[in-house]
């Protein structure tokens, strides 16, 4: 195990004597055309007599849909073709669900609302025509009939008996579905307990916001009987697999490529309505139909997340160490089940990296008549973070432990691994005191915890708050998913091909959407063969290309990947090793590759890879008992998941008098395992840190509760971030390899999303101690911290001056 300071620069890294393979931080390889503007992305393709498609959709949260007059915007010159629900029923079966959600009934729904639709947002009729401005000019010529519905978007009135129920076929309730996982006697234990902190903790509903919207371009070669679909997405293979369902052709009738994606952040897993449309029009146009969505279309037709009520209580005896955990939680749906549905993961961990051992978790997943709920970067992890770390400092408060030593008390510790959690989720492996001291000495929480609260020469007082994290990074198997009736797997492919110059070409169905997939790839690869970086060149995202994959989501790539390639890598690199020692005559364990040769491992004879990559591709000049070619396919499974953990700390200024903030310092002790490539693992967690902040500062999709709408669906009014808003980050690693992946990796993509809203909304009510300030809910806004001095003020007798830590 080794402790890392990741502010060493990059070129401090980047001359060592490993430089290009795994530990080095070489160049992207997406950079050169990404820099220069060359990337292609779907809305770049533009084929000959492409045509575009615009949808109309459902102004009312909650609808039954009447007559829809086509007639005055088929007549519009330009226009191409219209589809209503009636021609969608027809032509294309119900979008299917890549994640059921356990022990639901099924919700069927078609790319176009049938009936009744149920949320704002929801398509409802479509139109092509020869530009994207004809056929929004037709939208407003389509005639529809709505009559509203009640509706219901608040999660907890949905429960209500009063509440409209919103699939009175189906449901009785608005509870789609209800999941219970329990060990021990939690109830008992709680009754036990010296201390018990209890809270209702709110979780806002947010949007991923990739940079690239949605996009899709569809086209149909009827003679070939080839719909080829380029799409802006995460799994271009399940892509495929769901638009074979829905369309009802065969897989082997559509190719799905996703070359350059701009953002995903699990949002783009999976098809949605616009796909289906598309393909729809291109069929029956039998030319190329695009549809780019605008951003008013993203903040209502694609998929929100994390919007959740937590009701946790932790018990601990006298000494604060925690003898039980119950959190009974809320997910939001929404209108339907989108392709990933609601996250999972705030019952997996909901623990996080505590020693429990009787704990219990109950999730409902409730149905409002809001934008359908996906998976979004952390994916539940962030949420239910929130909830049991403010309630660590309420534990230490009342306990009278110091908040750092209580965490430590109670932590999992590396001798315990691997440890199984109350949900039966197994920690392989890591030091999470390690990540937690080293946070609290980066920011002197000794000192800092050893004077009381009071007000700086400006009127601020400064507050430090942690929070603590374990992340689940990949799936631990096939049989896992199946018992939850994923309709995917968990292991991941690649093709690695020689050509005649010498270079290796590597074929993976992953996108490429900002991870460094490509640069990770070709480091694993070099490490492996011994062929030079730079002659490694990765394709991605075309299914017609790549063995059969599952995709870049819940940080999985690289788990998986790592295996693929290390199985692929190895078995190219020993024929490409049986062919060097065929042409310098010599024992295979004379051979070694280097760079762009294989030699004698003492360097006195070498042939360039190309000439052993041209005799293999011809078949000229190699072994008689060699077969011609020089490729290898590998299909990987990981043993299990890997968890990823650490430590954040906030240092936090705040005035007393009016609520506002400031986030002055923002340390992050992370361990992803053996790193591949320090750069990228930094921007990895800057970037999921700054989404974080988002999410606990300014972020919030907010619905009026008497008509329904959504207030707040535009880039002017919804607050995400931007670089003027960076919160000073200091980044500070462990590395520690994990037992169950190959090379230790674990993933690292989301980890930077967990901690910060509760460590930030630790820091402020340590500032505001005194008050005994309590922090419920995101985003923390100003205003939200002024309203809880308020009730704090009301419900309590503590006055300033006096020290109530």
């Amino acid at each position: 195990m080794t402790a890392v300071d990741d502010r060493r620069t990059t070129a401090d890294r980047a001359d060592t004597p490993h430089a290009g393979v795994i530990g080095s931080s070489v160049r992207r390889k997406e950079d050169p055309r990404l820099l220069r503007g060359d990337g292609q992305f779907t809305d770049d393709v533009e084929p000959a007599r492409t045509v575009y498609m615009a949808v109309a959709r459902c102004p009312y949260p909650h609808a039954r849909i009447g007559r829809i007059d086509t007639a005055a915007a088929a007549k519009l010159p330009g226009v191409l073709h219209i589809l209503t629900a009636e021609d969608i029923r027809e032509n294309t079966g119900p979008l299917t669900v890549l994640r059921p959600v356990p022990g639901a009934p099924a919700l069927p729904y078609l790319a176009l609302a049938d009936g009744v639709a149920t949320h704002e947002g929801q398509p409802v009729v479509s139109v092509v025509a020869t530009s994207r401005h004809v056929a929004e000019d037709a939208l407003e010529l389509v005639e529809i009939d709505y009559e509203p519905l009640p509706h219901v978007v608040d999660t907890v009135r949905a429960l209500e008996p009063s509440a409209p129920v919103l699939q009175p076929g189906s449901l009785d309730t608005n509870v789609l579905a209800t999941q219970v996982d329990r060990r021990g006697d939690p109830e008992k234990r709680m009754t036990e307990a010296t201390h018990v902190v209890s809270g209702r903790f709110r979780i806002n509903r947010v949007t991923p916001l990739p940079m690239e919207p949605r996009a899709v371009l569809a086209q149909w070669r009827p003679g070939a009987r080839m719909l080829t679909v380029h799409c802006s997405t995460q799994v271009p293979h399940l892509i495929r697999k769901q638009l074979a369902e829905t369309l009802r052709l065969d897989e082997s009738e559509i190719r799905t490529v996703a070359s350059d994606v701009g953002g995903g952040f699990g949002q783009k897993l999976g098809v949605f309505p616009e796909d289906v449309l598309a393909c729809v029009h291109a069929m029956a146009l039998r030319r190329p139909v695009k549809w780019t969505e605008d951003r008013g279309e993203h903040f209502r037709g694609s998929t929100h997340a994390r919007e959740s009520v937590h009701d946790y209580t932790i018990g601990a005896d006298a000494s604060g160490r925690i003898v039980a955990m119950v959190n009974r939680y809320l997910t939001d749906l929404g209108g339907w089940n989108s392709p990933f549905g609601s996250a999972q993961l705030s019952s997996v961990v909901f623990n996080g990296p505590y020693d429990v051992h009787d704990g219990l978790v109950e999730r409902r997943v409730v149905l409002t008549n809001k934008t359908p709920v996906g998976a979004y970067r952390g994916y539940g992890q962030p949420e239910v973070n929130f909830a049991y770390e403010r309630l660590m400092d309420k534990l230490a408060r009342v306990s009278g432990v110091d908040p750092v030593e209580l965490r430590a008390r109670n932590m999992v510790t590396a001798a315990q691994m691997p440890w199984e959690n109350p949900t039966g989720a197994v920690y392989d492996s890591g030091d999470y005191e390690l990540c937690l001291r080293m946070a609290a000495d980066a920011v002197a929480w000794s000192d800092h915890a050893a004077h009381p609260r009071t007000p700086r020469a400006d009127g601020r007082i400064v507050g430090i708050g942690f929070s603590s994290f374990v992340e689940r990074t990949g799936y631990a198997s096939a049989r896992f998913l199946a018992k939850r009736g994923s309709q995917f797997g968990a292991h991941e492919s690649v093709t690695m091909r020689a050509n005649r110059s010498g270079g290796v070409d590597v074929y993976t169905g992953v996108s490429t959407m900002g991870q460094s997939s490509e640069t990770a790839f070709a480091q694993v690869v070099a490490e492996v063969t011994g062929i030079a970086y730079d002659r490694i060149r990765v394709h991605s995202g075309d299914t017609a290309s790549s063995p059969l994959n599952t995709g870049a989501f819940a940080s999985r790539t690289m788990i998986a990947a790592a295996g693929a390639l290390r199985e692929a890598g190895e078995a190219f690199a020993a024929k490409t090793r049986r062919l060097a020692a065929f042409v310098l005559d010599c024992g295979i364990e004379d051979v070694c590759i280097r760079g762009r040769v294989a030699c004698l491992a003492d360097g006195s004879a070498e042939v360039p890879l190309a000439d052993l990559f041209r005799r293999a591709i011809t078949g000229q000049g190699i072994p008689h008992d060699e077969e011609p070619g020089l490729e290898s396919t590998s299909h990987f499974e990981p043993l299990d998941a890997a968890y990823s953990f650490g430590t954040a700390a906030a240092v936090v200024a705040v005035d007393p008098q009016t609520g506002e903030f400031d986030v002055e310092r923002f340390v992050m002790v992370h361990d992803s395992g053996t790193v591949v490539n320090p750069t990228v693992v930094e921007g990895q967690v800057r970037g999921a840190l700054m989404q974080g902040f988002g999410a606990a500062l300014s972020e919030e999709l907010r619905y009026d509760q008497e008509t329904g709408q959504l207030v707040n669906g535009s880039m002017m009014d919804y607050f995400v971030p931007t670089a003027s808003d960076a919160t000073p980050i200091e980044l500070l690693h462990t590395e520690i390899p994990s037992p169950v992946t190959p090379f230790g990796i674990r993933g690292v993509g989301e980890v930077g999303t967990i901690p910060p809203g509760a460590a930030i909304a630790n820091a402020i009510c340590d500032a505001l101690a005194e008050w005994d300030v309590d922090l419920t809910a995101l985003p923390i806004t100003p205003e939200a911290v002024w309203r809880a001095m308020q009730n704090a003020r009301v419900n309590t007798s503590s006055t300033p001056g006096k020290d109530s830590r």
